[in-house]
């Protein structure tokens, strides 16, 4: 079948949604039923429309004229659409969202003749939203509950999401639960963990931002009895680098904490494989997923994670089973499982275990690129369904 998927960006722009769309359109499971064609846009202003093959995948990049509220804009992307519509003939279009140039699909008739499958991998209003967002999203709720409306299926990355996502709640008989999948490059890996006994080492990896409670462990870290041997490794840069810098030194930490910038995947791996615990104490549900569990799995280690109501974290990570699980934006929570953690370490090998086995039954791309075409074939017989009966009529 032929699947026209339409992102906001795509590689090599590196996003969250744009890894998703790539990791799934080059997986080889899918290219051997879906060939792919990827309609995004161009990520900065000024570069021309482009179309070529990126990775085996053909891509068409629209350029932009302005980017509005975080929202490329692209004056000619329906006239686009049309024409890869004409040219690809596509069976299906896979709809990533958010994404404000999808609404050119409400505009064009050759779009409405091929079903649609609405990819939701995050709301636009998040706990905290941005003043502009929170002006301008009752304009964009217009069209983007007509999308809804119009199309087959939802796809949503996971239970808490759907069941707290107000934008769905009108639409929740077209959702269907499509965890996001990674590529398995652990096979047959060796289990490694610190090897003091007297030593716990917790991992970060992500941007420096607020959301992502790197203040709050800090503050838990600090909390803990001075001769405990817990370090902190964080890798990743944003704007709250310098900041929180700071405030490691401020509480005492400088020995206890380290943080690495950037790094390349092989260290991100070597690192994960060190480890003994993956930590994303997020603080809201803009963390809608967190694609670095999967990750820390797949190298068989467990993760601590925050119970955010509506996130996917504490659905990813099963409590005592595959990891811990603290309250939300609690200090004295987050820092009694620490403690618990260091004077139980032999509980992380079994959860590590556990966290690969789960990761090869739920998450693995395979699983659900399996998961996402059997979709897609139920969407195309409704359709055949429905034409067939129009022509008897």
């Amino acid at each position: 079948m032929k699947v026209l998927h339409i992102g906001k960006y795509y590689f090599p722009f590196f996003g969250g949604i744009e890894k998703v769309t790539q990791d799934l359109v080059e997986d080889k499971t899918y290219q051997s039923q879906v060939e792919s064609f990827v309609l995004a846009h161009q990520d900065q202003v000024g570069q021309e429309s482009f179309t070529g093959e990126v990775n085996g995948v053909t891509v068409r990049k629209v350029a932009i004229q302005k980017v509005l509220v975080y929202a490329p804009i692209a004056i000619s992307f329906l006239k686009e659409l049309n024409r890869v519509i004409d040219d690809f003939k596509p069976d299906l279009i896979h709809i990533h969202m958010p994404n404000l140039s999808a609404f050119a699909c409400l505009f064009s008739s050759r779009a409405k003749k091929v079903p649609w499958i609405i990819h939701w991998h995050s709301d636009v209003m998040g706990a905290v939203p941005d003043f502009k967002i929170k002006l301008l999203y009752p304009f964009y709720r217009i069209f983007e509950r007509n999308l809804l409306k119009r199309s087959k299926k939802i796809f949503v990355t996971s239970p808490p999401y759907l069941d707290n996502s107000e934008a769905l709640s009108d639409f929740k008989e077209k959702c269907d639960v499509v965890p996001i999948g990674i590529r398995d490059l652990c096979i047959n890996q060796q289990h490694q963990h610190s090897q003091e006994v007297n030593r716990l080492e917790l991992l970060m990896i992500g941007r420096l931002t607020y959301y992502k409670g790197h203040a709050l462990i800090l503050k838990a870290l600090a909390k803990l009895p001075d001769e405990l041997g817990v370090y902190l490794s964080i890798i990743g840069d944003g704007e709250l680098r310098n900041e929180l810098q700071a405030f490691a030194v401020e509480l005492g930490l400088q020995n206890k904490v380290q943080f690495l910038g950037r790094v390349d995947d092989s260290e991100i791996s070597n690192r994960l494989l060190t480890a003994d615990l993956l930590c994303l104490p997020s603080i809201e549900k803009t963390e809608a997923f967190g694609v670095v569990l999967l990750e820390a799995a797949m190298h068989s280690k467990p993760s601590l994670v925050s119970d955010v109501n509506g996130s996917g974290m504490s659905w990813v990570v099963q409590d005592k089973i595959t990891g811990v699980i603290f309250e939300n934006n609690n200090v004295d929570s987050l820092c009694k499982k620490i403690q618990d953690i260091y004077f139980d370490k032999e509980s992380l090998i079994s959860m590590g275990v556990n966290a690969r086995l789960r990761f090869e039954q739920v998450f693995s791309l395979d699983k659900v690129t399996i998961q996402i075409t059997d979709l897609y074939e139920g969407a195309l017989a409704d359709k055949t369904m429905r034409d067939s009966e129009y022509h008897l009529d």
